[in-house]
């Protein structure tokens, strides 16, 4: 998530994962996870058809949709608030906010490996290696999931082979806000005797 910078001067800097960032990253893992070595972007895909079904070539080709969604889920709503720099402190104050939120992926499998690539998918997901590479995003897959589902589709008059699966992944989100602090206020003392100037330091 890029930085933002509000009217006030306060800026926020976020390690929150974009749609964008998410769906490439499972892209390139599930290619791993269901044994497509090297990976191959044209069978795990994140675009969606926008002119509808088909989805594939033919029912014979395996091919797999991604799609990475927020739950509006309890863990999203508990946030810890901290002050990052102590007293005495540069300017400006930040402080830290961190939180999880959760992602709903689906991966829906087309064609004649579908139940089988879905299964696959589930075995992996949990195994050493992926885990380590799901925690270097600061994502931790939910293990209580439901097994794949087969739903045969028809379209055009036929019958596409499908599998599906979901899993919820937590997020652990780290937000820094930036605060402008007042480094120094020039005051002048004004009498009929006298006047000073002085300058008051943060």
């Amino acid at each position: 998530m890029p930085t933002t910078t509000y009217p006030n001067g306060q800026t926020l800097t976020s390690t929150a994962l974009t749609v964008s960032q998410i769906n490439i990253l499972l892209q390139a893992l599930t290619c791993g996870m269901v044994g497509i070595n090297p990976p191959d972007p044209s069978q795990v895909r994140i675009d969606w058809p926008t002119e509808g079904q088909p989805v594939a070539d033919s029912p014979a080709e395996n091919v797999c949709y991604l799609r990475a969604v927020i739950v509006n889920d309890e863990y999203d709503k508990l946030r810890d608030l901290a002050r990052t720099n102590q007293e005495p402190s540069p300017t400006p104050v930040q402080y830290t906010w961190t939180y999880t939120r959760v992602w709903s992926v689906s991966w829906i499998f087309y064609g004649p490996a579908s139940l089988d690539r879905s299964t696959a998918l589930r075995s992996a997901l949990f195994m050493d290696y992926f885990t380590d590479q799901l925690s270097l995003s600061n994502l931790f897959p939910n293990p209580d999931n439901q097994a794949p589902t087969r739903v045969p589709e028809l379209a055009n008059a036929q019958w596409w082979e499908r599998s599906d699966f979901s899993c919820e992944m937590n997020e652990f989100v780290t937000e820094t806000i930036s605060v402008p602090a007042v480094q120094s206020v020039p005051v002048t003392v004004r009498s009929e005797e006298l006047t000073v100037n002085t300058t008051i330091q943060n």
